[in-house]
């Protein structure tokens, strides 16, 4: 399932995992992640749940022919951190297995957490008094030192409905690593569907703040991201003048 470029020591590592869902989101925040660290690419995954794709190089520090495929990893050994991006959505009937995989993979490398990043239909939104973030915890995480982070409600709040309505995979994810005993973080934004490059940067931003973990660069108290080179092609070319 894994085949790796090198070879890694992937021990008290934090993994941030994106969730396939409304606009995109947790994808354009992985991608703010690898492009501002300049990870390392790391590796690709395989498996019958990845719907194949192929493209170009995705990021302005990857040479120009490597290419890009559904599912690859980044590293950084300096932070100890580890991202998937996953690029396509995962087959229905096949999920479970690759759950299962990607959690004992995770169980046996030894990483400390996941983040896994989400995103929900703004229209399930009822509490308009409050921000667009909200978080789902399991025990070991709030065992953890970073549960600390979470008291943050000004910013974040604890997700009482459930359901991550258009969230994907999120919370089964999350279910698997649990069963492991993994510390995990879901934590998700509401979002409407269109350009949702802005709400992908916000992402990134908050995950910065909520992990604890100093993820991101910080320039004069803001965070510092780069935006990668593969957003220009995500809605295409202007609309043709000859048409108006």
């Amino acid at each position: 399932m894994f085949s790796f470029k090198r070879e890694f020591d992937f021990t008290g590592y934090s993994f941030i995992v994106p969730s396939v869902s409304v606009g995109n989101v947790p994808q354009l925040a992985v991608d703010v992640v690898i492009e501002t660290l300049q990870l390392e690419p790391a590796g690709q995954v395989w498996h019958p749940a990845l719907i194949p794709i192929v493209g170009p190089a995705a990021f302005e520090h990857e040479p120009s022919a490597s290419i890009t495929t559904s599912a690859e990893l980044y590293a950084s050994e300096e932070r100890k951190l580890l991202v998937l991006q996953i690029r396509a959505p995962l087959v229905g009937a096949l999920q479970k297995q690759f759950f299962e995989l990607l959690a004992d993979f995770v169980r046996d490398r030894k990483l400390a957490r996941v983040f896994l990043l989400s995103s929900c239909f703004s229209h399930e939104k009822f509490d308009i008094r409050t921000g667009p973030f909200r978080y789902v915890s399991n025990e070991p995480y709030n065992q953890s030192d970073a549960a600390a982070r979470l008291e943050d409600g000004q910013r974040w709040i604890k997700h009482a409905g459930g359901v991550i309505h258009g969230g994907g995979y999120a919370l089964k994810l999350q279910e698997a690593l649990t069963s492991r005993g993994v510390a995990t973080l879901v934590f998700f934004m509401y979002v409407s569907e269109g350009d949702n490059t802005a709400e992908g940067l916000m992402l990134a931003r908050m995950l910065h703040a909520v992990s604890g973990e100093q993820l991101l660069p910080v320039q004069a108290d803001q965070v510092d991201v780069r935006v990668p080179k593969s957003w220009k092609h995500l809605y295409g070319t202007g609309h043709p003048r000859a048409l108006y």
